[in-house]
């Protein structure tokens, strides 16, 4: 089944990110146009997240992200791979219980003070892990979390949430807490996301 998340042009240059294992594909959306297509994936310790943006307004979005986040040991490890036409990008990063320990960023010029881990807030979790926890959150709408990329950290807070017989909508703040916004010179630094969830027979076991 295909299903499709909404969210705000700022958000989903963020989650630009990977093709996932447990193979739950999803459209994502402006409003009612198609943007492209989001993926995900987990098996065992190895979580995949893909995403190819291709009708973005002026194709200011449009490109591919791909990332996997894999634990080892206590540490979770992710990298994200992102290219459109205007640039590539390869971000590696380390994070152990919630705490920044290793980044790296190629090409140089593309770090930004965040990427110094000793400024990185603590009780972070890398993009693949969060979105994950968005796509497979149950008993309600998802909880808030605090995201590190390697480039900046962001905070995704429940706003409210509605249910309309079988489908809960929760709607989600996007914020950048530190370090620069997205698409510079634009830096945009904060955005709305609207999920739905299928909770027919009391779980969530998929998203529209």
């Amino acid at each position: 089944m295909t299903r499709s998340i909404v969210l705000c042009i700022a958000l989903i240059t963020a989650i630009a990110a990977a093709h996932p294992a447990l193979a739950q594909s999803f459209n994502v959306r402006l409003g009612q146009t198609s943007l492209g297509v989001l993926s995900f994936d987990a098996a065992g310790p190895r979580s995949v997240l893909r995403s190819t943006l291709t009708d973005t307004p002026l194709g200011v979005f449009n490109g591919t992200f791909n990332g996997v986040s894999e634990k080892t040991g206590a540490a979770q490890k992710f990298t994200g791979v992102s290219q459109s036409s205007r640039k590539s990008r390869q971000v590696s990063t380390v994070i152990d219980q919630g705490r920044a320990v290793q980044t790296n960023v190629t090409p140089e010029k593309e770090r930004t003070d965040l990427s110094d881990i000793d400024k990185v807030p603590q009780g972070v979790v890398d993009p693949v892990i969060a979105i994950g926890g968005l796509i497979n959150a149950s008993g309600g709408c998802p909880k808030g979390v605090h995201i590190y990329d390697g480039r900046r950290a962001i905070a995704l807070a429940p706003q409210e949430s509605a249910q309309d017989g079988d489908t809960l909508t929760c709607k989600i703040a996007y914020t950048v807490i530190a370090g620069p916004g997205h698409l510079s010179p634009l830096r945009i630094s904060s955005a709305r996301m609207r999920l739905s969830y299928d909770v027919s027979g009391g779980g969530k076991s998929s998203r529209r």
